[in-house]
């Protein structure tokens, strides 16, 4: 199978199995999804108004070369909880991240994968003060956490790349 059939065929089972869970835990699911989101654009604002779109511009994106594996479960069921039509990814772009284009991430920060929320290059840090670092870190946290409880609500490791998920 190759990558864009995994894509369709993990997102259409993803799809699936939150249609199918009981209302209740749906609930659930959908109040930690949400807390997920708001971290992911907290982590996100903060480095961005550090300064960091400039350093990303002279860069060219480094941090997202071969990413296809960063998008995970939940951050499918992100979408889905919110109606909002998943990215479609360009696997031939290879070893530029699928889910971006010449212009950056195709992804609002919201459904952006942990791994790209989470992580600052040396260039990023360096702009970072000890306090934004500290906050950083904290929220960094929390989305771990979120992220954690979900999974054990779910009983399943919705953290678990999406394209190994349908193998």
């Amino acid at each position: 199978m190759n990558d864009q059939a995994a894509w369709e065929q993990a997102v259409a089972t993803a799809g699936e199995w939150y249609s199918g869970l009981p209302s209740a835990a749906r609930a659930e699911l959908d109040g930690l999804l949400e807390e997920v989101m708001q971290l992911k654009e907290r982590l996100v604002e903060q480095v961005t108004s550090s300064g960091s779109a400039a350093t990303c511009r002279t860069c060219g994106g480094e941090c997202c070369l071969l990413g296809k594996y960063h998008v995970s479960v939940l951050d499918i069921l992100a979408y889905r909880k919110t109606g909002v039509e998943p990215v479609s990814p360009v696997f031939n772009a290879r070893p530029a991240c699928p889910y971006s284009d010449a212009s950056g991430c195709l992804m609002p920060a919201r459904y952006r994968p942990v791994t790209c929320v989470i992580f600052n290059c040396q260039l990023i840090e360096d702009r970072l003060t000890t306090v934004d670092r500290e906050t950083l870190h904290e929220c960094e946290r929390r989305l771990r956490d979120t992220v954690g409880r979900a999974g054990h609500t779910s009983g399943t490791r919705l953290d678990r790349p999406l394209l190994l998920s349908c193998s």
